[in-house]
């Protein structure tokens, strides 16, 4: 599931592009912030596929240009140094800064044209994350701290008394999480949620009854159930690389 940031302080905008966003996907999950410390906050809490930045942020504030500031800041973070970063303002003088420093995808200007915006919007959402390299995640249980990359967790079965987490190499007894916790966690697109109570890493998938609503995995893993609610969302990610 991708995630869009909206750095905006004018809560019609703020709500104008959100439609948008999800006028393009209405599965992409919208997060908000009215200034930079809030939006950098939420950027270390959730890794963003894309940032929509009004440089502007503080109207009272003569000269004031805390988006670029902002934009500055989150560059520094590896995982977003290049990161799809539009920009959305009236301020002419921005342009050449915006694009040859901050590496900006694109730049809005105030009054934008929703059509044009949606498209931008799009294409950006397109271009490659960072988020979808194998990397190592962390697992901790009794003050233990297990490291794993994410190409060795086959995938996570997840019920009220605790979920269980499938390595290549064993199994792992967890504490319960919800599943969008869990994922969120995971911090990559290989995972994917197949029922209420089961996360796969798309790599170990094999095949697909969808018939029967199970997923056979690879390596004689087994098989596991496939959500009937699940079933439209799963198959479609799936096909997304």
């Amino acid at each position: 599931m991708k995630a869009v940031l909206i750095i905006e302080d004018n809560p019609t905008s703020m709500e104008m592009l959100a439609r948008i966003v999800n006028e393009v996907d209405p599965e992409i999950t919208v997060h908000r912030a009215v200034n930079q410390n809030e939006a950098y906050a939420a950027a270390m809490k959730v890794t963003m596929d894309l940032f929509l930045v009004d440089i502007i942020l503080d109207t009272k504030n003569p000269g004031d240009v805390s988006g670029v500031t902002f934009a500055n800041r989150i560059r520094m973070v590896d995982k977003y140094k290049y990161a799809p970063m539009i920009f959305i303002t009236a301020l002419e003088d921005a342009r050449m800064y915006a694009y040859s420093d901050l590496h900006c995808y694109y730049y809005l200007e105030k009054p934008y044209d929703a059509d044009k915006a949606r498209k931008v919007i799009k294409e950006a959402l397109e271009v490659p994350q960072k988020k979808n390299i194998p990397h190592d995640v962390f697992f901790r249980k009794d003050g233990i701290l297990y490291k794993k990359n994410i190409s060795e967790v086959i995938y996570i079965e997840n019920v009220k008394g605790g979920q269980t987490v499938h390595f290549t190499d064993g199994n792992l007894r967890l504490s319960y999480k919800p599943c969008k916790t869990i994922l969120e966690e995971l911090d990559s697109e290989k995972f994917l949620q197949c029922s209420r109570y089961m996360i796969v890493n798309r790599d170990f998938v094999e095949a697909v009854d969808t018939v029967n609503r199970y997923i056979t995995l690879r390596g004689d893993y087994g098989q596991i159930e496939l959500g009937i609610t699940f079933k439209k969302k799963f198959l479609k990610a799936l096909k997304e690389t």
